[in-house]
């Protein structure tokens, strides 16, 4: 855990990115990974046709941290940026599985991560993890 009030806005922005990395570079050391630190919507989907049409038949795992934005929504939204990085805008976890495809594993860091879940296609080839409950806030200290 970091205290991302340690640090510049931005430098936690970085720092945040970089421990997940490392920590699933631990785990996986041949896998390529991207980061997109507070995308816009249409950055999201470039993204995801990109690390679809690399892996090709291989899992895609998108992970969103959702801290210090709004809590997803019940018609299973998560927040990014708007086009002028003035205001978060709600992006459709349907519409993510439809761009990354599958087979895919999507985590949710956030709180009310537990109502992304519930409501999604079942798919053998699609793995959705929460980081808690529908209804539940995540620490924000350890």
């Amino acid at each position: 855990w970091m205290d991302p009030y340690s640090m510049e806005p931005g430098k936690a922005l970085e720092q945040v990115g970089k421990n997940l990395e490392l920590q699933y570079h631990r785990w996986h050391p041949r896998a390529k990974y991207k980061q997109s630190l507070d995308p816009t919507v249409e950055e999201v989907k470039k993204l995801c046709d990109s690390l679809r049409r690399s892996a090709k038949e291989e899992r895609v795992l998108f992970h969103y941290n959702g801290h210090g934005v709004p809590k997803p929504t019940s018609n299973s939204e998560i927040w990014v940026f708007n086009k002028n990085f003035t205001q978060y805008i709600p992006l459709s976890v349907y519409d993510l599985q439809t761009w990354l495809s599958t087979p895919s594993i999507f985590v949710f860091d956030c709180s009310n991560a537990g109502v992304l879940v519930n409501q999604q296609q079942r798919d053998e080839d699609l793995i959705i993890l929460a980081a808690c409950s529908q209804g539940e806030i995540l620490p924000q200290s350890p």
